[in-house]
């Protein structure tokens, strides 16, 4: 069902911005670090539109400098920016499953 809602909701960066996006499925490490440690599992998962989990890589250099205007620091590329405006592992945790519990209770029969 995690999956599911993931994609349901999309990415909690571009939410927080009042944007909807679609996402993808970033796995949160064991070190708390982008790049380092052992994936914790998928209940420890977030979503993550391209942007904001590749960064520059989704999008290319040039219009990765337009996206950063737009929608803030990419995990990828401004680890450190990318924490301090949206939060660290622990707060984005927070943050998705408050999501998707808001999501399972707004669907048809509140299943979660």
């Amino acid at each position: 069902m995690r999956d599911f809602a993931l994609r349901e909701i999309g990415c909690i960066c571009c939410l927080q911005r009042g944007i909807r996006s679609e996402c993808e499925k970033h796995h949160l490490l064991s070190t708390g670090r982008h790049g380092n440690g052992r994936r914790l599992g998928e209940r420890h998962t977030v979503g993550l539109c391209s942007y904001h989990h590749q960064g520059a890589k989704s999008v290319g250099t040039a219009a990765a400098e337009q996206m950063r205007e737009q929608y803030g620091p990419s995990y990828a590329d401004e680890a450190q920016a990318f924490r301090e405006e949206f939060g660290d592992d622990e707060a984005l945790l927070e943050i998705q499953d408050r999501a998707i519990a808001a999501w399972a209770d707004s669907t048809i029969g509140g299943v979660r």
